[in-house]
Parts: structure tokens; sequence; C-alpha cells
């Protein structure tokens, strides 16, 4: 089993070097026709480079160097070391032509990030300077369930999902040209975002990812989180397109929140996604107001025909806390397969005690007309409260209380064994909808606690070691779940624990 294991983090090292080189050299083609074109230098300077900057072939080439340095027992040292500013001396070893010092070989006080490739021999980033940015990150977790169910699922928790196993929960991708309008009145720009791994199915998007890219689901697929232009001018910004929603505290994107799993308040009460157009306004130093139409929560097309509303603001006090309330008021479809009215409100709360704590609290509350099977009315709502504690750059602890009520029993869903070999069918959040073990109505409660540990100092390398206990209080309606399942232990127990770990890499 060991041997195995370790063959597979193997395998799984050179396919991501793989997919990334392969991501680095289709950019190269396709942007080559904007490389300069120029005559032959036989040097440069920082104070007047040469002709040297072929932005995207160099780019290319390091990424190759950089799946080359990955097995590097294969990789010659270079025959004389190359030149401080220049072409790089040729050889499998030389950092220019993207051999072992390209892939981590040189000494280097700053963690890669893929900016890094499109940097020449001079320093100088052409893309960096013109508002470009090119990353991503790898997150990849093992949950110990002290349940041991047998189906293997955590049941309505997530991302991590999976019990006693390995899962590579996201690579994340992503190419942006943000907008700034400091010295200018306008600018334009985008951003788009690719995610592999076992959190995609999670966040689906009805007429994107279902069913157009992922048919049949398994455990792992591919999402498209965002792919949007954006116009800026002063102190207005629109987007339009594809685009993560700005509700709540935590997003989709694992390595930007502090915890690796999900509270119920996120994955079962808010929206991940919309599609439409988003203005915001930059009032003051304090005051940012959105508002903005969009084709409802998690839709892509058709599949809802309805235009809804999304709006809010954001206020930042003297003391340097935040408040921030989101509202949407849409069309959804309800359990009768019909769209009727959906009002939802988030506010958050975030506040530095000093230097070293901090405290966030959330309030949500949504409400459906007509939602369940026999035509009620569907409320769900719930607190959050977190606190941190910095102890240095290494160590930044930090604890969860939620509680969180689906009235109706309409929101919270588990994943227990479907008509799908991997138990989930490809349906709403990823949820086997004809055995849906729904039905929860009651009252969530969990509480999470665990740091985030720079194991360097830098904030590119982080591990996130929790415990999580779950419990529930309530019954199940029976007309949603017929056979009565609980939330938890292969639908038989109402409480779990559960010892979560994950390892995260920022490029």
């Amino acid at each position: 089993m060991l041997g195995l294991r370790k063959l597979r983090f193997v395998d799984i090292g050179t396919g991501l070097s793989m997919m990334v080189g392969t991501a680095g050299m289709l950019v190269a083609g396709v942007l080559s026709a904007a490389e300069p074109q120029c005559s032959t230098a036989t040097g440069c300077t920082s104070a007047q480079p040469a002709c040297c900057d072929h932005i995207f072939d160099d780019a290319a080439n390091r990424l190759k160097g950089l799946y080359a340095g990955l097995n590097c027992d294969t990789c010659a040292a270079p025959a004389t070391p190359a030149p401080v500013c220049g072409p790089a001396a040729p050889g499998c070893g030389a950092a220019a032509a993207g051999g072992c010092a390209a892939a981590g070989g040189a000494d280097s006080s700053d963690p890669f990030t893929l900016m890094d490739l499109f940097t020449d021999e001079c320093g100088n980033n052409h893309l960096k300077d013109k508002g470009w940015k090119f990353g991503g990150n790898l997150a990849q977790s093992y949950t110990m369930n002290f349940n041991n169910p047998s189906n293997r699922y955590n049941g309505p928790v997530t991302w991590t999902d999976r019990s006693n196993e390995y899962q590579m929960n996201q690579l994340w991708l992503y190419g942006e040209k943000a907008t700034d309008t400091t010295n200018k009145d306008w600018d334009f720009g985008g951003r788009f975002d690719l995610l592999y791994g076992t959190n995609a199915r999670l966040t689906t998007e009805t007429g994107l990812e279902t069913p157009n890219i992922n048919n049949n689901f398994g455990l792992y697929g591919l999402a498209l989180p965002q792919f949007y232009l954006e116009g800026a001018y002063k102190k207005l910004k629109v987007k339009v397109g594809h685009f993560l929603s700005p509700v709540g505290y935590f997003t989709v994107d694992t390595t930007q929140n502090f915890f690796s799993s999900l509270p119920y308040t996120y994955q079962w009460g808010e929206p991940f996604t919309h599609t439409g157009a988003l203005a915001t306004y930059t009032v003051n130093d304090q005051l940012t107001v959105s508002s903005g139409m969009i084709q409802g929560w998690d839709n892509f097309d058709g599949h809802n025909p309805h235009m809804g509303y999304v709006g809010g603001y954001s206020y930042t006090f003297q003391d340097k806390s935040n408040l921030t309330q989101m509202i949407f008021l849409t069309q959804e479809p309800n359990f009768n397969l019909q769209f009727t009215q959906r009002y939802y409100q988030s506010v958050v709360y975030t506040k530095p005690i000093n230097d070293d704590w901090t405290y966030v609290g959330q309030t949500d509350f949504g409400t459906q007309r007509d939602a369940t099977i026999n035509g009620r009315r569907a409320n769900w709502y719930g607190v959050n409260q977190y606190l941190f504690r910095k102890f240095n750059d290494h160590w930044t602890w930090g604890a969860n209380f939620e509680w969180w009520r689906d009235e109706e029993g309409y929101r919270v869903a588990g994943f227990l064994p479907g008509n799908a070999p991997s138990g989930i069918t490809g349906n709403m959040a990823g949820v086997p909808v004809a055995t849906l073990p729904g039905g929860y109505t009651g009252d969530f409660f969990q509480t999470t606690v665990g740091p985030r540990w720079y194991p360097t100092g830098k904030p590119n390398f982080f591990i996130r070691p929790n415990f999580r206990f779950d419990w529930y209080t309530g019954g199940t309606d029976l007309a949603v779940n017929p056979n009565g399942f609980k939330p938890y232990g292969d639908g038989n127990k109402s409480n779990q624990a559960l010892f979560i770990t994950d390892v995260c890499i920022t490029f």
C-alpha cells in the first residue's frame, strides 16, 4: 500500500508538471504573433537591454525545463556558466534554456510563480508591466472520519467530502488582466479560471459543466469558475460574463479560505457563481457599492430563463473593521421543477482586534416561495463565528462555530450512493437527485479548530490540519427522504468527527 501511494504521488507530480507545461506552451503558441520582431543582438545590459526578450518562446522553453528539472537524473550540467545578462549557454542545466536551475535549482529567496517564466535575463517582465498575471494552485487532502462510513462520504460536509482516502481537491489555473485607472480614466481587462479535481463536481453550473463538459460525473471533474471581461472608467468597474458570487466569507478557491472544509452556510445556503453583469463603484476609501443582473444561481444558460438582481455594499470603518452585505432577488427552480421567487442576503463583519487577533461574524437568511413538494415556503438561515490568532509567520490558528437551520429540509443534501458508480450523477451540486437523502428539517451545528501552518514562512506553501465535529438535531421530511436517512455515518448517525489535513501550494 505504501508503495502504491508513493507511486501515485510521483505520478501526480509528473502529471501536474505536464499539465502546466502544456498550458504554458499553448499560451505561448496563441500569443506568439505578439512576439517582438527584431534583429539579433550580441548582448544586453539592464540599462540597455538588447532584443533578446522573446517573451513567449522563452516562457515555453522554461516550462519545458521545469518538466526536465523534475527528472534531474537525466539532466546534464551546463558546460559553461550562463552569462549574467544575455542568452544563456545551451544545455539542460542552463536556467534560461529551462534546465534544472529553472526547476528550482537556482538559489532564490522568493517563491516560484508562473509569472517568473516571463521574466527575461535582464530582469524585465513585459506581461507584468502591462498588467497581466498568470498563476494557480494545487490542494490535496486526506480526511479521517471516526465513524468510518462504508460509503466513504462525510455526509453533507464538503470540500473534503470523501472519508479515509486521498483527494486531489483542486488544480487551479488562471490568467488575469486586472483593470487599473490609477493613472488613466479608461482601462479594459478580464479573467479566466480553470479548476480540475474533486471540488469541481461541487461547483458546477447548469448548462456549462453539466452536461457540456462533465456529462457523467465521477469523483474528478473539470469546472470553469470564471471567464469574464471587465471595463473600468475612473471609479466604476463593470464585469460581464461568468464570475464568482460576491456573497459571504468563503469562496470557491479553497486556498483562499482559512479551513479546508466548508461551512453549511456556503455549501448549501449560498450561490457559487453567476452569469450576467456586475457593476462596482468606489464611492470613497471607505464605501464601495455594487449592483448587477444575473441569470440565477449557479446557472449558465437557458435552463433558468429568468434574470435576477444582485447588489450590496462594503464599508470600512476607521478602526479597519469592515461590514459587507449582499442581497439577491432571483427566480429559482423548486422541488416541483417550477421557478419561484427566492430572496437571499448575507452580512459579514470583520474586525481586527489587534495585530494578532481577528474576529469574523456572518449571518445569512434565505427564503423561497412554493419551494417544497407540497408547495410550502422554504427558509434557511444561520450564524457563523470565527476567531483567528496569528502567532508568527509560520503559524496562524483559527476556530469556527456555526449554527445553520434548514427549516423545511429544502437545502442540505448528503452524498449517499446514487445510480452512478461513484454515487454522483452530475445533478445539482453533485447530488444524486433520484435518491436525494435531503429533507433534514432541523438544525446543523459544527465547530472546526486548527492552524494554517507555513513550514517555510512563505505564503505559497501551507498545511491545514484541523479537527471538525458536526451534529444535527431535528427530523426528516419523508416526502423528500422516504428512508428517513440521517446526515452522517451511512445515513444512520446524527453526528460525526473528522480530522482533515490538506497541503496547498500556490504558484
